[in-house]
């Protein structure tokens, strides 16, 4: 059985080897750009979604600043809540000012304050002076033998 050699087949063979390396190489650019579009536009609707949450605030902003005192019936639970909570927030502003005017009076949350601070340096407590060793010891001592 006799061998041959074709330049002619391996030329075939290595232009065709050579084209489907190719065609790998630019499928894989390809997935590349692709997955590098997905993600700018993933990022571009997190920044959308953003936006759309702040116009959301904005628009019950302005329906409560317009309708608070009256709403619809179908918004008065969540104006009644909006109402609660500024409330409770202009509670705590007034104590904060009564506090930063009067610090000596102790209020439930200023005594909650202080019994942790004072719980906090005895957890970190400086270690006792040790005892002197016997060659630290004294010399008054060392000759009363």
């Amino acid at each position: 059985m006799a061998f041959t050699f074709n330049v002619d087949e391996l030329k075939k063979k290595a232009v065709s080897l050579g084209q489907s390396s190719l065609n790998l190489a630019q499928t894989g650019v390809d997935k590349g750009v692709q997955l590098a579009n997905v993600a700018m536009l993933k990022a571009a609707n997190v920044r959308e979604d953003s936006n759309l949450r702040a116009a959301y605030a904005e628009l019950g902003k302005m329906y409560f600043a317009d309708h608070g005192a009256e709403p619809e019936e179908t918004y008065a639970a969540v104006c009644a809540q909006i109402a609660d909570i500024q409330a409770a927030i202009a509670a705590n502003n007034a104590k904060i000012a009564e506090t930063k005017v009067a610090p000596e009076a102790e209020s439930e949350a200023d005594v909650e304050v202080e019994v942790e601070a004072e719980a906090e340096p005895e957890a970190e407590a400086e270690p006792e002076a040790e005892e002197p060793t016997d060659e630290e010891a004294p010399a008054d001592e060392a000759t009363s033998d």
